[in-house]
């Protein structure tokens, strides 16, 4: 299949885009619906982070395999199989509904992770292979990159409408279906295979241990707020993530043909840029998940109105993209990170004043801060990555720079999620609306503001009125004091890019767009 000519290109080109929006809308897409599935399914605060969780842990723990895999035995193959288990999972997870169990929601959206995780490098490596001059495709990257951003606007209004159309939930992940399968016969028909001839062997190994030791460390990270960090399971999970990771590290040094060499982090430039960009999607997707938590169970926000109340976020990330690159060549690296993370700390900030009654221009004003922040961080900080490596390691630090985004969303939403269930509970358990309500109703009602808000509205009156007041409070508290120490985290980044940002990387500029798969 030849694409000799310029519209041969583009209809490649839109046919492989069409599955990464559908990933980038999966990215938020589930976050507006998040009140509505733990009502119908009874979820506690740690099953909520789970389900929307399990999705992004797998997807950035395959994607430096899923490259690799391309490379070896092709790339249109490798994605047209992710996009099958991407529309499995899709089709699972709408099926939740029916079943009416979080257990098997949280399973089927690891599914869809598996899936996606091969969507970005297979896309991305395919786009390389299509396009050969070098300004035609700087182009077509830059409209990679921009399809990401724009499913992740179109996400939550989506969800939202869906949501205030039926009452079937399911239908946010049904809708994936027809949708992937469209790109999946525009793809067959349009898109050349390609593979890397001299592709090493798969490193299947290093890659097994990465995800079993991501999963071990996340699963007490997300049950250590609820089952205690002190209790057996947290401890024991703890102990063999601790193993996994630390013989990976071991392993990868060893190999001979590593999925990620440990001596990248010997850079100073290239470690910089990983914890920049981590700490940057750590506090932009959780605090997209707690907002959402807050805007529809705190103050009332129909789906479609918290969806509409978020895209800002993702509006300030695509318009500050484009020009984010020419600031940092024009101001240096260095500079744009530190600036980026000092916006994002401003957005943060700025929740401090959120209430139960306080006005919407406050998340507004924090959410296209924070958007604006990680769009000036993402371009310098992927070229300190990529300026640190030479040219045979160009493509693990490449998926290195996607798969890091991503553990670093399910990091921000299992600590800010779980700073803000503890003070939740704390507060919750010790008010006198909580004392009053019988016993079989108090695990219900501590188990997460939602099911706090139900049981309120059951009990009525009174009493049940100071119930709601009380969980909107204690919430409240909450994201205040997971935004307090996001803050904190986020001020190490800034001393960390002070100290170790080159203050200008010397790079190709296709290093300097962001990646999409987010």
């Amino acid at each position: 299949m030849a694409l000799d000519t310029p519209a041969a290109r583009r209809r490649a080109l839109i046919a492989i885009t069409i599955p990464l929006i559908m990933v980038g809308i999966d990215a938020t897409i589930l976050n507006v619906a998040l009140p509505t599935i733990a009502r119908d399914l009874d979820t506690s605060s740690s099953e909520l982070v789970w389900i929307n969780s399990s999705y992004i842990i797998v997807f950035g723990s395959t994607i430096l395999f899923s490259a690799s895999l391309a490379d070896k035995i092709g790339r249109k193959r490798v994605l047209m199989i992710g996009m099958a288990i991407f529309i499995a999972g899709s089709a699972l997870s709408g099926a939740s509904d029916a079943l009416d169990s979080s257990k098997f929601l949280i399973v089927a959206r690891a599914v869809q992770g598996l899936g996606a995780g091969a969507i970005p490098p297979a896309t991305l490596s395919l786009i390389r292979a299509i396009y050969t001059d070098d300004r035609e495709r700087a182009r077509a990257i830059g409209l990679w990159a921009g399809m990401s951003g724009i499913g992740l606007a179109v996400g939550p209004i989506l969800g939202g409408l869906i949501l205030n159309s039926t009452s079937a939930w399911g239908w946010i992940f049904y809708i994936n279906v027809p949708v992937v399968i469209l790109g999946q016969v525009l793809i067959a028909r349009r898109v050349p295979e390609s593979r890397d001839p001299e592709a090493p062997p798969l490193d299947v190994t290093g890659a097994t241990l990465s995800l079993i030791g991501l999963l071990a460390l996340f699963y007490a990270l997300i049950e250590g707020p609820v089952r205690g960090f002190l209790s057996a399971p947290v401890l024991i999970a703890f102990a063999l993530a601790a193993v996994l990771l630390v013989y990976f590290a071991i392993y990868e040094l060893r190999a001979r043909f590593p999925e990620l060499d440990p001596r990248l982090f010997l850079s100073r430039a290239f470690t910089s840029g990983v914890i920049s960009i981590a700490i940057a999607f750590l506090v932009l997707m959780g605090l997209i998940y707690e907002l959402t938590l807050y805007l529809q169970t705190v103050r009332g926000f129909s789906p479609l109105k918290a969806g509409v109340a978020l895209v800002p976020f993702a509006v300030a990330l695509l318009l500050i993209a484009p020009i984010a690159p020419r600031i940092a060549e024009r101001r240096g690296d260095r500079p744009t990170v530190m600036a980026g993370l000092a916006v994002l700390a401003g957005g943060l900030l700025v929740l401090l004043a959120t209430s139960v009654t306080s006005p919407y221009w406050i998340v507004l004003l924090a959410v296209i801060l924070a958007g604006a922040g990680v769009s000036l961080i993402q371009p310098p900080a992927s070229a300190a990555m990529m300026g640190s490596v030479d040219a045979a390691k160009a493509g693990m630090a490449s998926g290195t720079n996607a798969a890091i985004r991503q553990i670093g969303a399910s990091f921000g939403i299992a600590m800010l999620g779980g700073i803000g269930q503890i003070v939740f509970n704390n507060h919750l358990v010790g008010s006198s609306a909580y004392e009053q309500l019988p016993g079989s109703t108090q695990a219900i009602a501590d188990s997460s503001v939602t099911g706090a808000v139900e049981v309120g509205e059951k009990v009525g009156g009174q009493g049940g009125e100071a119930l709601i007041h009380t969980a909107g409070v204690g919430f409240t508290d909450g994201l205040h004091w997971a935004v307090v120490g996001s803050t904190v985290v986020v001020a190490a980044g800034l001393v960390c890019a002070a100290r170790m940002i080159p203050r200008k990387a010397e790079v190709h500029p296709e290093h300097r767009r962001p990646g999409g798969g987010v």
